[in-house]
């Protein structure tokens, strides 16, 4: 893949700590990558119409000074001004970012991994290009970077889409100088129940062995197609429902970095659609990126904005 070009990192210019920003500057200095520094500013709907017009434009000056501390000698500070989710959209799409930073803790002061939030999800669902969550606190030095990916897919897009992960998992362990890069595969029989029911115990351990066979001959295949590139990288095959196997190991093996895909018609890329998304993101503790498949399209549309950006 090409390296990123252009960076959109949201922050929160009012908080003491910026993870999403650290590992930003770091990616950009890496790449070679522009870096633009945005926070958003919103308030209920209520409480614009509530404030005199010096006062609203005093708080977007106070915020607007903040955020120019700390974007200094690192980007171009951005103060935009709207629902989050959608503003950030918007300026991605007017200025041809191609990745997306924020910390998933941003709005979090409590210590601990925090679930992802309404914006983050929104994000996930709507930003044409990949999105970077990154978790509160200290990034690694040598983070463990995962990739998780259907292999058994036949779906040509899925197919496509498993590729495009890959490449943005090498990507981001070859710029944050990763110790170790993980490839994981999800497996689960078909119709194990109604095989259980029907069948020997001994056919039963035969249709799951040849099971287990096929994903790790799938895996291996993805692999290979990249030839010496993955030279290094542990291939996994766990059994069990995506949603279930991908946090499980992430904790298990001490994931920094998970990479997965956001938008598909099965497997580990279709996660990021509903309440299995919710499910996973909500047992993860390590940053994620995510990947659109080539193709899609955001709802978002930019056009004239109630406010412009500041």
């Amino acid at each position: 893949m090409e390296p990123f070009k252009s960076i959109l990192v949201d922050v929160d210019a009012a908080a003491t700590a910026h993870p999403a920003l650290d590992r930003a500057v770091l990616l950009a200095r890496s790449t070679g990558a522009t870096l633009t520094v945005a926070d958003v500013m919103s308030a209920p709907a209520h409480v614009p119409n509530a404030l005199p017009a010096a006062a609203e434009e005093r708080l977007i000056e106070d915020r607007r000074q903040k955020l120019a501390r700390v974007a200094r000698d690192v980007g171009e500070p951005r103060l935009l001004v709207g629902q989050p989710a959608t503003v950030l959209i918007e300026e991605v799409l007017r200025s041809h970012h191609d990745l997306l930073i924020r910390s998933h803790a941003r709005d979090q002061t409590a210590a601990g991994p925090k679930p992802f939030g309404a914006v983050d999800m929104e994000l996930l669902r709507k930003c044409p290009c990949p999105v970077l969550l990154v978790r509160h606190g200290k990034p690694d030095p040598r983070p463990h970077v995962a990739c998780a990916v259907n292999a058994g897919a036949d779906d040509a897009g899925e197919v496509a889409l498993n590729v495009k992960l890959v490449e943005h998992a090498l990507f981001m362990a070859r710029h944050l100088d990763s110790a170790q890069m993980t490839l994981l595969h999800a497996w689960t029989p078909f119709a194990e129940r109604t095989v259980r029911t029907h069948s020997s115990d001994d056919h039963v351990a035969s249709h799951l062995e040849n099971t287990r066979r096929r994903a790790a001959a799938d895996l291996a295949r993805l692999a290979r197609s990249f030839g010496e590139r993955l030279a290094g990288v542990r291939p996994v095959v766990r059994r069990g429902r995506p949603e279930e196997v991908i946090p499980e190991f992430v904790v298990s093996a001490g994931v920094d970095l998970l990479v997965m895909g956001t938008q598909a018609r099965t497997g580990v890329a279709a996660l990021l659609i509903g309440n299995t998304a919710e499910r996973v993101l909500r047992k993860l503790p390590c940053s994620v990126l995510a990947v659109k498949p080539d193709g899609f399209v955001s709802p978002i549309r930019t056009g004239p904005a109630s406010r412009p950006e500041r």
